[in-house]
C-alpha cells in the first residue's frame, strides 16, 4: 500500500468521523442540559426545604401565631419577619432567573408564579415588598407587579414593619424637594 492510497482512504473516512464526532457532541450537550435542569430543580427543592425549616424556628412560629391572632409584633419579631419574608422573595428571584435561563419548565414556573398571589395577598407583605422591591432586578419587579397588580413604591413601610433606623439614612427635606 502506498502513501497516496492511505491519504485517499483517510480523506474518504475523514468526513464520516467528523459527523460521528458532531453527533457525539450533540448527544453529550443534550445530556448535560438534562443534568443542569435536574440540578436546578434540586437547588430549588433544597431552597424550599431550608426556608421551610427556617419557618419552624421558634421566633417565626411565634410570629405566625401572633399574625393569625391579629396581635402586634415586637420590634425583634418585626425584624425577624422582615428578614424571613425577604429571604422567601430572594428564593423566588432565583427561581425566576433559572426560569429565564430555560432551566424550569413552563408548568413548574406557572406553579411558582401562583405563589406571588398568596405571598403578597397580605397587606403586611405588600408593604414589605413595596419597600424592598427597588433592591431586586427590574425584570423581576415587573413580573411581580404584573402578578399582584400593584406598583411598588420606594417609600419604606409604615410603622407596622419596624426597621432599624440606623440602616436607613435620613433624607434632607431640601433634597426631597429637588427630587420632585
Amino acid at each position: 500500500m502506498t502513501f497516496e492510497i492511505i491519504i485517499l482512504i483517510l480523506q474518504t473516512v475523514g468526513p464520516f468521523t467528523v459527523l460521528v464526532t458532531v453527533y457525539f457532541l450533540v448527544t453529550e450537550l443534550r445530556e448535560q442540559n438534562r443534568v443542569a435542569r435536574a440540578n436546578a430543580r434540586q437547588n430549588i427543592a433544597d431552597s424550599h426545604q431550608r426556608l421551610t425549616l427556617a419557618g419552624l424556628e421558634e421566633i417565626i412560629i411565634r410570629i405566625k401565631v401572633k399574625l393569625r391572632a391579629g396581635e402586634d409584633l415586637t420590634p425583634e419579631e418585626e425584624t425577624a419577619y422582615l428578614t424571613h419574608f425577604t429571604a422567601i422573595l430572594r428564593g423566588r428571584q432565583s427561581q425566576h432567573y433559572q426560569y429565564s435561563l430555560g432551566m424550569l419548565d413552563q408548568s413548574e414556573w406557572d406553579a411558582m408564579l401562583s405563589s406571588f398571589k398568596t405571598l403578597l395577598g397580605d397587606e403586611r407583605n405588600l408593604k414589605i415588598w413595596s419597600w424592598v422591591a427597588p433592591t431586586f432586578p427590574a425584570d423581576f419587579v415587573k413580573l411581580v407587579q404584573n402578578e399582584i397588580g400593584e406598583t411598588p413604591t420606594e417609600a419604606p413601610p409604615s410603622d407596622e414593619v419596624a426597621i432599624d433606623k440606623e440602616e436607613i439614612p435620613e433624607e434632607d427635606p431640601e433634597e426631597e424637594t429637588t427630587k420632585n
